[in-house]
């Protein structure tokens, strides 16, 4: 019975599915590019500080330098000392800014809250997903084989007498949890943990030397994990054989399911829908989502991330702005003022650039803006924690700014080659969609979609 409840342990951290599917689209998109037929990847590092640290620079030139045929647009929206707690808070708003078809994901903290990101990750966009484990911030411990073993004999790496299990938290994440969880929801999984414990043996190197403080890396680490990370994905490209994915299908332009009298109707099953043209359009058309406007589509209004905390450098000053049913594009300004001595506490004024005041509130209460277009929640302000964490206090006045856009109107984000040529011109005409079928039909004065390429549908692999 041990033996059997040890083996199904095992079998939940064990992957059939090699990596090389789990990204298949972004694999493809590298290998099917060519001088003349130049493809865009666009990639999202996410995390805290380690993967804020900067070592996915030197990921960003080997890229460049060994593909020289894609064009990679790359973000990296980490924020230092945020765990996987915090970062939940985060997450949804700063992928749909971006909407990346890859994201390169590393956090410490609770294995929940981990788990939950991983699902917003696979819920809200059809990207494909990297995780990492953690690095070697010590010499890591072996992998212990965890399950009831019935014996007294210690193994390495191993605590518990009948249940054995890893010793370290870090180990435990790194070995176990995220392994897990990789299968679970179908990640492609980079071991930087297990290659560093291979790298400290065979090199006798001290993990010291590789660290600019107790856990991040120094120019060497950096190096070092930009090294592994390049190796692994280098042999997956390699070893690319032509693999699919279904989450993210192409609908080419004017031979949709019914083109006739200046209209064209798109049938299609995802949540997101992008028209890709070579050049940018003269006239927007008249736009219908299962015969709605877009602007009645929660997702097409997105809000940016806040301004700087200041006495943080990277945190925001609100982790979440939550859009509620009435939404305007515009511009917002909150000016917080009379913050208590300890920073527990503080009023603010919120004022639109559109709509004007909408309310005042305070730190410790839900607040809702009086013509009901947002919500910030008491728990996502982040003066006490910074104070807490640089010990230095906010002063009032102080202004907190953010913007809500409304991406389905007819801005297209514009993808540059690397000369500084707009190449690509892609707009969004649905998303946030519920995942499954719909139809957008789209009338037009003649001619204007002429340069129009594609359709893009983006489906994710899991139900909200």
């Amino acid at each position: 019975m041990a033996e059997i409840v040890t083996w199904v342990k095992g079998r939940l951290e064990v992957d059939s599915i090699p990596d090389e599917q789990k990204i298949a689209r972004s694999l493809e998109i590298i290998r099917t590019s060519s001088a003349s037929n130049r493809q865009v990847l666009k990639v999202l590092f996410y995390g805290q500080s380690i993967t804020g640290s900067g070592w996915h620079e030197a990921v960003v030139e080997h890229w460049k330098d060994k593909y020289p045929n894609t064009i990679f647009v790359v973000q990296n929206r980490a924020l230092g000392g945020f765990d996987a707690k915090a970062l939940e808070r985060t997450t949804e708003q700063d992928i749909a800014a971006f909407y990346p078809d890859l994201i390169i994901f590393h956090v410490y903290g609770d294995h929940r809250a981990y788990e939950r990101i991983v699902r917003i990750l696979r819920s809200r966009t059809a990207a494909d997903v990297i995780v990492q484990t953690d690095h070697g911030e010590v010499l890591p411990d072996p992998r212990c084989v965890e399950g009831v073993q019935l014996t007294l004999h210690s193994q390495p790496g191993c605590a518990g007498i009948l249940w054995k299990h890893q010793r370290m938290w870090m180990d435990e994440m790194s070995y176990h949890i995220i392994p897990a969880l990789a299968r679970k929801y179908g990640l492609a999984l980079e071991p930087q943990r297990k290659w560093w414990r291979d790298y400290l043996i065979r090199t006798n190197t001290d993990p010291k030397s590789m660290l600019a403080d107790d856990i991040h890396p120094n120019a060497k680490g950096k190096a070092l994990i930009a090294e592994f990370f390049n190796t692994y994905f280098d042999n997956m490209v390699d070893n690319w054989n032509g693999q699919k994915e279904q989450n993210v299908s192409s609908i080419t332009a004017n031979t949709s399911s019914d083109t006739k009298n200046g209209a064209e109707i798109i049938r299609f099953d995802g949540s997101r829908i992008e028209m890709l043209s070579r050049q940018p359009l003269a006239v927007w058309p008249i736009v219908t989502i299962d015969a709605a406007s877009p602007n009645k589509i929660k997702g097409c209004f997105q809000v940016s991330r806040a301004s700087s905390i200041g006495t943080v450098a990277d945190w925001p000053a609100v982790r979440r702005i939550e859009l509620l049913d009435h939404r305007v594009a515009q511009d917002w300004s909150l000016t917080i003022t009379r913050v208590s001595s300890d920073q527990k506490a503080f009023d603010f004024t919120v004022k639109g650039s559109i709509t004007g005041y909408d309310g005042n509130g305070t730190s410790t209460q839900d607040f809702i803006s009086r013509t009901q277009q947002f919500r910030i929640e008491p728990d996502d302000w982040m003066v006490e924690r910074a104070f807490v964490k640089s010990h230095l206090p906010l002063i009032a006045p102080f202004e907190v700014r953010w913007a809500v856009a409304y991406i389905c109107g007819g801005e297209p984000e514009v993808i540059h080659d690397g000369n500084g040529e707009a190449v690509q011109y892609r707009y969004v005409l649905g998303t946030g969609l519920p995942s499954g079928s719909h139809t957008v039909r789209l009338l037009w004065p003649k001619d204007i979609l002429v340069h129009v390429t594609e359709y893009r549908v983006y489906r994710p692999s899991l139900a909200e």
